[in-house]
């Protein structure tokens, strides 16, 4: 499978991350998971204990990461979706990569309170400030659902005078879902309050905060949900069935987007409760550690400084109490995406698009393929030949599947090539140009046999 290639960076990032992480469960200079500790501290039994668990659920964590990578081998010739699993598959782990550290960072830090280990200057922290903002948290407005209620109207209204029955479908689908999301969210907003301490302030301060955050989630899905519902119908209205590659996208759209928006809001209420909850509403000592959230991501709005060095690997990172850290962070996930978007679009564009081929009146051919089109005249065609085989050779700027290649390559015994083929569906039309060799074919056999034909008698006598 010649999607192999793409795997390459996926284990280095795996293997880099993986051995990160593991070499946190020793101490260096005196810190362990993110919490600096005292030498009589990193010999307590209970610190013993919480390495001995974290290489554990470690390890199963590397394991099971490791086993999510199998539906890209099954994918098999899909160049498109393999690339774009892959994306989410690093998005997801460099995620979920950092949880298991985060769970025993706090276990560590409890420990460390309770035994009032600190080293250097002493710092007296209260959580007053904090309490006391979460707890003026309030819902999103219900009016928010207003845009996916008028996306959803919209095609309705529209189908009424043009008696489109799927647009119709479509809106109505778009509506239902965007009830059924602000009954959730309505639901949400009445939960049960949960207790989490003796503290009541603390109990306030979780429960609003926790309402709030899933208040946004709710409405911003209904958004995404009616665009998506949009998009399908502007798929399905080209007249074409959708492909295996089309399906599988739309799977991902919408379902694994909405449930890792559901994990992801979880997590963060999750933190808010092991945060809050331990320190039980009192004033904490704490040294350079509370700085550093999770023992990786350093805030610290007394230091101007943008970047510092880092606490876990090697390098530095950013401030995010600063302007120009969050710009930094923030801007670099922005960068990211500007790559990775246009990149899978291609991808899928790619696998959808076969290259398209013509001959002007004037003896100019010409082959239509995104970012690789070529022109060339026949009157510049040195030779034409119809093979059986593909020749062996590499790609130098192109896309290379099991199931096609197109782009530039360079060939055993021919050179520099242009290639527009699906692999293993002969013949092939070689046209040899001037320093260069053009090889194009159809799916089918008889297309490909016809249009060399037709090339063939076009040349100039």
């Amino acid at each position: 499978m010649s999607n192999l290639f793409l795997i390459i960076p996926v284990v280095i990032i795996y293997i880099s991350i993986v051995v990160l992480y593991l070499k946190q469960a020793v101490p260096s200079n005196q810190l362990l998971f993110g919490v600096t500790l005292p030498k009589q501290g990193l010999k307590d039994t209970s610190i013993k204990q919480l390495q001995a668990e974290y290489k554990r659920n470690y390890t199963l964590y590397a394991v099971i990461a490791l086993l999510t990578l199998a539906p890209f081998f099954v994918l098999g010739s899909y160049f498109s979706l393999s690339l774009i699993y892959l994306f989410v598959w690093i998005a997801a782990f460099l995620y979920t990569s950092k949880l298991p550290f985060n769970s025993i960072h706090r276990k560590a830090s409890r420990i460390k309170r309770e035994n009032d280990w600190f080293v250097g200057e002493k710092r007296t922290v209260r959580i007053d400030a904090t309490i006391t903002q979460l707890k003026k948290s309030k819902l999103v407005s219900p009016y928010w659902f207003i845009i996916p209620a008028l996306l959803s109207v919209a095609p309705i209204l529209i189908s009424l005078s043009n008696h489109d029955r799927l647009l119709r479908m479509t809106g109505i689908a778009s509506l239902a879902m965007s009830v059924v999301l602000y009954v959730i969210f309505t639901a949400f907003g009445h939960m049960k309050t949960k207790v989490y301490s003796e503290n009541h302030d603390i109990n306030a301060a979780i429960n609003r905060a926790a309402r709030r955050y899933w208040s946004m989630l709710w409405p911003l899905l209904a958004i995404f949900e009616s665009i998506n519902a949009y998009v399908a119908y502007l798929i399905l209205s080209n007249g074409s069935s959708l492909t295996f590659t089309q399906w599988m996208i739309g799977i991902v759209m919408v379902s694994f987007i909405p449930l890792g928006s559901i994990f992801f809001v979880h997590n963060k209420v999750r933190t808010l409760e092991d945060n809050l909850a331990d320190t039980d509403g009192k004033a904490i000592l704490t040294d350079d550690d509370g700085y550093w959230i999770n023992g990786s991501t350093y805030y610290n709005p007394e230091d101007q400084s943008v970047m510092v060095p880092k606490r876990m690997g090697i390098g530095s990172t950013v401030n995010m109490a600063t302007r120009g850290g969050k710009w930094i962070q923030y801007g670099s996930i922005v960068f990211a995406l500007a790559i990775i978007i246009p990149l899978a679009a291609f991808a899928v564009q790619s696998d959808q698009t076969s290259p398209a081929i013509t001959v002007s009146d004037s003896g100019v051919v010409d082959i239509d393929y995104p970012l690789y089109d070529y022109s060339f005249s026949l009157s510049d065609v040195k030779g034409i030949t119809l093979e059986q085989e593909l020749p062996s050779g590499f790609r130098t700027n192109g896309t290379a599947t099991a199931e096609y290649a197109r782009g530039n390559f360079s060939l055993e015994k021919l050179g520099a090539a242009k290639l527009y083929v699906f692999k293993n569906t002969p013949p092939y039309i070689h046209i040899e140009l001037d320093g260069l060799v053009v090889i194009f074919n159809d799916k089918e056999a008889a297309k490909t046999e016809a249009l060399f034909n037709e090339l063939k008698a076009r040349l100039p006598q």
